[in-house]
């Protein structure tokens, strides 16, 4: 009987503590759909300017991945709201959406995502491997469906890509 109000005490405990809706968040290792943390130089560096528009402002554009390729993300949000950046295939950003939708304050600080108040910058170095589409997204509720994400498929040139969509 003890065991089980323990185990009671502990469920709802650990309920109300994710129910609190803010806390910092890391995943720790794991597996990605789309890719690795990069690890050494990067082949190229991109700056992303996330902004209250709702859009993320690739310099230079990005509209080609190679395989195998890394690349260093210099994160800054510009905007006046909290924005995230997150580095996923469909599935994963799904998955990560449905959990922002029950704890919406999230903040991130993973490999593939991070969260920045504004006037934030963070760096994401990310080695891309395989074929499917990388969706880079901001899952803070409403930001995604207003148009802050950006997709292409790992090995496809921009006009292969306007053809999937």
């Amino acid at each position: 009987m003890k065991h089980v109000a323990k185990a009671v005490l502990l469920g709802l405990f650990s309920t109300t503590a994710m129910a609190s809706g803010s806390h910092d968040h890391s995943h720790g290792p794991t597996k990605y759909g789309v890719g690795e943390p990069g690890k050494g130089e990067p082949d190229r560096i991109v700056a992303v300017s996330m902004r209250d528009s709702m859009r993320f402002v690739f310099d230079p554009q990005l509209d080609k991945i190679t395989n195998g390729e890394t690349i260093e993300f210099r994160v800054t949000n510009d905007g006046q709201v909290q924005h995230e950046f997150s580095i996923g295939n469909a599935e994963e950003q799904i998955r990560h959406a449905q959990m922002m939708q029950k704890m919406p304050n999230m903040k991130h600080d993973d490999p593939n995502t991070v969260s920045l108040a504004s006037g934030e910058s963070a760096s994401i170095s990310w080695k891309f491997i395989g074929e499917d589409e990388v969706i880079f997204a901001c899952n803070i509720p409403g930001h995604y469906a207003a148009g802050m994400n950006h997709r292409i498929v790992i090995g496809a040139d921009k006009k292969e890509k306007l053809a999937l969509n």
